[in-house]
C-alpha cells in the first residue's frame, strides 16, 4: 500500500487504524479517501488524460480531519492516477509519486 495512504509519515496516534476506502464516481469524475479512524478524509476531481485509456489527472478539492474541519485544498494538490490493471473486484494504479495502490471491491454501487 502507499505509505502516504497508511500516513507513515503522520505521529503514530494521528496514523490511520482500521480499513480505509475508497469511492470512484466514473460519472461523475470524482474520488474519496476516507479512514476508518482517524477519520480523516480527501476529496477530488478526476480527468481522463488526453491520448491514453489508463490515466487520469488528479485534481485534490478538499480535506477533512478528524471527520469535522474541512480545509480546502490548494491549486497545487494534484497528481495523476495510471492504471494497470482493473477487474470487478482488484484495482492496480501506479501514482505520479511512484506509490502503488492495491484496491479490492467493497461495494459496486457507491456513489459520490
Amino acid at each position: 500500500p502507499s505509505e502516504s495512504i497508511l500516513g507513515a509519515a503522520r505521529p503514530p496516534p494521528l496514523r490511520p487504524r482500521g480499513p480505509i476506502y475508497q469511492t470512484l464516481d466514473a460519472q461523475k469524475l470524482r474520488a474519496e479517501n476516507r479512514e476508518s479512524y482517524p477519520g480523516n478524509s480527501v476529496a477530488a476531481s478526476l480527468a481522463p488524460r488526453e491520448g491514453s485509456a489508463s490515466e487520469v489527472d488528479v485534481q485534490f478539492n478538499w480535506f477533512r480531519i478528524f471527520g469535522l474541519l474541512p480545509v480546502p485544498a490548494p491549486p497545487s494538490a494534484v497528481g495523476r492516477l495510471d492504471t494497470t490493471f482493473l477487474d470487478g473486484e482488484m484495482r492496480i494504479s501506479r501514482g505520479d509519486k511512484g506509490n502503488v495502490f492495491v484496491l479490492l471491491m467493497d461495494d459496486p454501487d457507491a456513489r459520490l
